[in-house]
């Protein structure tokens, strides 16, 4: 399995999404004067963020959020009913490139809602995973029951890394660097000032 490269924890995700609404929002010139969301991960750490972000809006970070406030049971749904419409329209894209032919597989066999409670979900990773390199954009690496596919599936193809800190045979990058010189050597070795003149001074004008 190729390792896959920096990750997007869903924490980061979660924030900056929240960040992005709430200031599109402002754009618009929505009188907004309280704001409430469900967090996840440490509340207290959410809120002073986004209190520091947004000083003069009243914010509410709480756990849970979606059965204690109205408004953010309301948005829960609003935001489940978008995702299953946009995964559907996803899910269509994808099987047009991949097979050229939209209607090739329903949609109600697709890749379901993204949960790992979700059986179309677990489903659809064990049957479309690739040994070597696992899935495609479509699939979040860090997302924990793909890196549990991945990490002990019988079909992966099992690839040994070398230490980050070994060096081949003793050899390192930096050996291959000079220093550069400074002090009165430095116009003696550096050849672009010879080859280009020097910079014209202020004493000119």
């Amino acid at each position: 399995m190729l390792r896959p490269a920096a990750t997007y924890n869903l924490n980061a995700q979660a924030m900056d999404a929240t960040i992005g609404l709430i200031k599109e929002v402002f754009e618009k010139r929505v009188n907004v004067k309280e704001i409430y969301i469900d967090t996840i991960g440490k509340e207290s750490v959410y809120q002073k963020k986004l209190e520091k972000i947004f000083p003069t809006i009243k914010i509410k970070v709480a756990k849970k959020a979606d059965s204690l406030y109205p408004c953010v049971s309301a948005a829960s749904v609003c935001a489940k009913v978008t995702r299953d419409a946009a995964l559907e329209v996803c899910y269509r894209s994808y099987i047009l490139e991949n097979t050229g032919n939209a209607e090739h597989q329903p949609v109600a066999q697709g890749w379901g809602s993204g949960y790992p409670s979700d059986a179309r979900s677990t489903a659809w990773l064990k049957e479309n995973m690739d040994s070597l390199f696992g899935w495609g954009s479509e699939c979040r690496f860090s997302w924990g029951t793909a890196k549990d596919m991945l990490e002990t599936g019988k079909a992966v193809t099992k690839v040994d890394w070398p230490a980050a800190n070994d060096d081949e045979q003793g050899v390192r990058m930096t050996d291959f660097f000079v220093a550069a010189p400074t002090g009165e050597d430095f116009e003696e070795h550096d050849e672009l000032v010879n080859w280009f003149g020097r910079p014209v001074s202020e004493q000119v004008f």
